[in-house]
């Protein structure tokens, strides 16, 4: 029930910022070479005096968006829809987000949906702050999993660098690692074998491939891998090829988690049917903000098949914030939790819950 006293909010300035923050450690993937944080920024000012924030991590090989394009979307073609707009409930966050989507696709304004996740999330954020009321109240009841694994990314380095990081994070009782491959062969075995030596048999060991292999490529590298007592193939083709990763998963059994290959709810409907994979990677900001990924997860979970909470490299802690929200009202495997950690120097959350105490993201900058 809304609150009779605290009467709807209206928008009254938009600001859109490009962040970039410094990693302590470059982060090298299939994709891109990283040296700092790649978001936008949204800030909504309402007509009482609250402000909220919004981001999106664009990556061009996951929607398609850059920072630039975002940034154009959001100051030139979302502002003037969003000035003067009320929120006062849920109702209301979904009603703007569906008539933005509306206009992206009439107009057709392709890709949108990293840029319509900043709005997503700013809004809610807001609308938690009227009502005082956490993010992760407008998202569902509380996870009956809230101790889903952390896993911590290990990029491609070389490994003098990768022993350098493990004696960086030996002291940390993390049991999930996500590790990423290349196009060698025999360079993905040796480091597999480097990882497996330096974290013994008591760590969970998934692989990330960002959709780099061909078919036959993919098939040699399980073959060659399985040995490492390897959990989950992340997008082992590229996202288009969703027969190929049907193919892949029976020839192989190896469990296949979808990445690339899942942004929308149709996307995931897809997969589903298709029996492409066996886990879908959400992210918040790619997958079009909080609700949409909510809507993701309750498909998944009617067909039953497990999700994981993944994140871009370098993602602000307002990102990371909604991603708390999240992971503490779904059922999730794991949690891709350790880029704060890794690039830039902060200790893992262990216990999201306690980020859920204050109103929206709970964050105080915002």
């Amino acid at each position: 029930m809304v609150d009779p006293i605290k009467r709807a909010m209206r928008i009254s300035t938009i600001q859109v910022d490009q962040a970039t923050t410094p990693f302590d450690i470059s982060f090298h993937s299939g994709r891109a070479f990283r040296t700092e944080s790649e978001s936008v920024v949204l800030r909504l000012g309402y007509d009482n005096g609250i402000t909220s924030c919004g981001e999106s991590a664009p990556r061009p090989y996951v929607t398609g968006e850059t920072l630039a394009s975002v940034t154009e979307l959001i100051r030139d073609r979302f502002a003037p829809r969003l000035l003067n707009r009320e929120i006062g409930c849920l109702e209301d966050v979904a009603s703007v987000l569906d008539d933005l989507e509306r206009f992206c696709l009439h107009e057709s304004l392709k890709p949108y949906h990293s840029a319509l996740g900043a709005v997503d999330v700013a809004l809610l954020d807001g609308l938690g702050k009227l009502r005082n009321r956490p993010v992760a109240f407008y998202l569902g009841n509380p996870s009956p999993n809230p101790g889903a694994a952390h896993s911590v990314s290990v990029p491609l380095l070389p490994d003098d660098k990768i022993r350098e990081l493990f004696q960086r994070f030996r002291h940390y009782p993390f049991t999930h690692l996500k590790v990423l491959v290349g196009d060698d062969l025999t360079w993905n075995v040796d480091r597999l074998a480097l990882l497996r030596s330096l974290f013994g048999d008591g760590v969970d060991l998934r692989i990330e491939v960002n959709g780099k292999w061909c078919f036959d490529q993919a098939l040699a590298n399980a073959t060659a891998l399985k040995k490492f007592k390897i959990s989950a193939v992340e997008q082992p083709l590229p996202a288009h090829d969703i027969e190929g990763m049907r193919r892949f998963r029976t020839e192989t059994g190896m469990p296949v988690i979808a990445d690339e290959s899942l942004c929308t709810l149709s996307d995931a409907k897809r997969l589903i049917e298709s029996r492409a994979c066996d886990i879908l990677n959400i992210k918040v900001s790619k997958c079009g903000g909080l609700l949409r990924s909510r809507a993701v997860a309750e498909l998944a979970f009617s067909a039953r098949m497990p999700c994981q909470l993944g994140a871009h490299v370098g993602e602000t802690e307002i990102l990371a914030a909604a991603g708390r929200h999240f992971a503490a009202t779904t059922d999730l495997l794991w949690i891709d939790g350790g880029y704060a950690f890794l690039l830039f120097g902060a200790g893992l959350r262990k216990e999201p819950r306690k980020e859920l105490e204050g109103p929206g993201l709970g964050l105080q900058d915002c």
